[in-house]
């Protein structure tokens, strides 16, 4: 039976058996690729000048240094196509809809309580991330991908088309969105950790994940340029249209370069192939296939740190449905911005939250391979700052109204800065503390946040009724005290390390993986020569 560390020690870096410290990013570190010899110095020297015929193959391109970044890349357009099928109501709604307070509209009569029922139908697909979290780390992640990109086109062109119908055709649209979400951020995550090493990971995360904001900031200027223009397939309906055609151009894209691990992908060079594999052997993922091992799931019930990043990534995204969903309307009923301009201005938050994840993440990772800061403390400290300040800048909006528009999108953008700084932070923590289990650790936050951004859409939409500055304020206020929360919980039980239930079983697993000091490589050369000469040695008394 293999040891089992009590649950509230941590694991050392011998225990751990992490893979050694990578000195660049998305590159393969040829050095690092030496494995030790028993062989004497002559012959080490001979095996590392012959090459392959693959490796002559393997040079880094200028625009992609290593097909890991290229799937991270594609992965990237993947969250654009559910970014815009995600956002493109938020704007579309005020032109599909009636507004007696305004006067511009749409044709569609829906009460305010059914439009926060649309808006949550979404959410609501994505409970079924339960389910595909729990399978993510034993299905195919690349046609996971694929499917939920499906999702995304079945769901754009069903709204235009039969939302006038009836008003459920149009939540059975948005719950196709929702559950394509729910396909694809467990699989993602998954791939994340069969892909990419642990000193890879924030930057990466930072790059796929940053799609989000990517398509946000093409479908709300976009969306309200559409909704002006009638003569473009009758408005609004063009916007899902657009969405639609994405959504088939990165499937067609995805379906031949997308690969489940290294091993699969056909372009993929031999050294960049063992160089990820010996990384990731440390981490004790499997196949997909072994219905053998089993998921600790008492261990992680029990687990604080992952209970912790739950509850903080749960904090994280309440006020991010407001911001991401909600604010178009906010413009509309507080600052008084018309369509063309409310889809400009509500995408400059979008920029500010994806300018910072990717600057915040790239830190993160510079912090941990050249500076070799502990995973934990930066990842506290970068959640830390995140949650105050969006909790600051959040609380101060409704305090400015459509005479001091510039300081409320100020105080936006800045809440959307320290938002980003939560990929560094709680994002990063929930895929390091379990590598092997992710998709499941995935399913389950993601489930939660599901549950928590249902009652936070139909919450605002019950207390919005007439769009006054003091209902709003409500709404702003709510969501402050709720970033808040992580500040005290991730601080005080949050981790960034890989948690003892999460470990390999054996060491001998990766025993061939470990990366050898030079003392030590000293010490078997020395033994090698020492046997050599005693053989010798022996041979010549044999003959006397």
């Amino acid at each position: 039976m293999p040891h089992t560390p009590p649950p509230n020690k941590k694991l050392s870096r011998a225990t751990s058996l992490d893979s050694p410290p990578e000195k660049t990013i998305f590159r393969i570190d040829t050095v690092d690729l030496d494995l030790p010899s028993t062989t004497n110095t002559s012959s080490s020297t001979a095996a590392i000048d012959e090459q392959s015929p693959d490796d002559e193959h393997s040079a880094p391109s200028v625009l992609f240094p290593s097909m890991r970044l290229m799937l991270a890349a594609m992965l990237c357009c993947c969250f654009i196509t559910l970014s815009i099928s995600s956002s493109n109501l938020a704007v579309a709604l005020i032109c599909m809809t009636s507004c007696p307070v305004h006067g511009y509209g749409g044709t569609l009569e829906w009460q305010s309580q059914q439009e926060g029922l649309v808006l949550a139908a979404q959410n609501a697909g994505s409970l079924v991330m339960i389910v595909t979290g729990m399978w993510a780390d034993r299905l195919n992640g690349k046609w996971m991908v694929f499917v939920g990109l499906f999702l995304c086109c079945i769901g754009n062109l069903m709204l235009p088309l039969l939302a006038s119908e009836s008003f459920w055709f149009a939540v059975l649209a948005r719950v196709s969105v929702g559950a394509s979400d729910a396909c694809l951020m467990p699989a993602v995550n998954s791939l994340i950790t069969r892909w990419f090493p642990q000193a890879e990971r924030p930057a990466a995360i930072g790059l796929i994940s940053g799609g989000r904001q990517i398509g946000t900031l093409f479908i709300l200027p976009t969306a309200g340029y559409l909704c002006t223009r009638k003569d473009i397939l009758d408005g609004w309906p063009a916007i899902f249209y657009l969405s639609a055609t994405i959504s088939v151009l990165v499937t067609v894209f995805w379906i031949p370069f997308g690969a489940d691990k290294p091993a699969k992908q056909m372009c993929i060079s031999s050294r960049e192939k063992e160089f990820i594999e010996t990384r990731i052997a440390c981490e004790s993922i499997g196949k997909r296939t072994d219905r053998t091992r089993r998921v600790p799931y008492g261990a992680m019930f029990r687990s604080k740190p992952l209970w912790a990043c739950i509850f903080a990534l749960i904090c994280h995204e309440y006020p991010l449905v407001i911001m991401l969903q909600f604010l178009p309307n906010y413009m509309r009923d507080v600052l008084e911005f018309a369509p063309t301009k409310n889809g400009i201005i509500a995408a400059l938050p979008i920029l500010c939250l994806f300018l910072s994840k990717t600057f915040s993440s790239s830190l993160s990772s510079y912090l941990t391979t050249k500076l070799n800061f502990d995973k934990t403390f930066v990842c506290k400290c970068f959640n830390a700052v995140a949650s105050a300040g969006l909790a600051i800048c959040i609380f101060l909006v409704p305090y400015f109204n459509k005479e001091s528009a510039f300081l409320a999108v100020f105080c936006l953008c800045g809440a959307m800065i320290f938002a980003g700084l939560h990929t560094p932070g709680v994002i990063t923590a929930m895929v390091q503390i379990a590598p092997a289990f992710s998709g499941i650790i995935t399913g389950w936050s993601f489930f939660a946040v599901a549950w928590f951004s249902i009652g936070n859409k139909i919450l605002t939409k019950y207390i919005v009724q007439s769009g006054s500055v003091s209902e709003w304020g409500m709404v702003f206020r709510v969501s402050a005290l709720v970033a808040a929360l992580p500040v005290v919980v991730f601080t005080a039980w949050g981790s960034a390390d890989r948690e003892w239930w999460a470990a390999p079983s054996s060491k001998c697993s990766v025993a061939s993986f470990h990366r050898p000091s030079i003392r030590d490589r000293s010490r078997e050369i020395s033994r090698a020569t020492s046997s050599t000469s005693l053989g010798q040695q022996s041979r010549v008394s044999s003959t006397r």
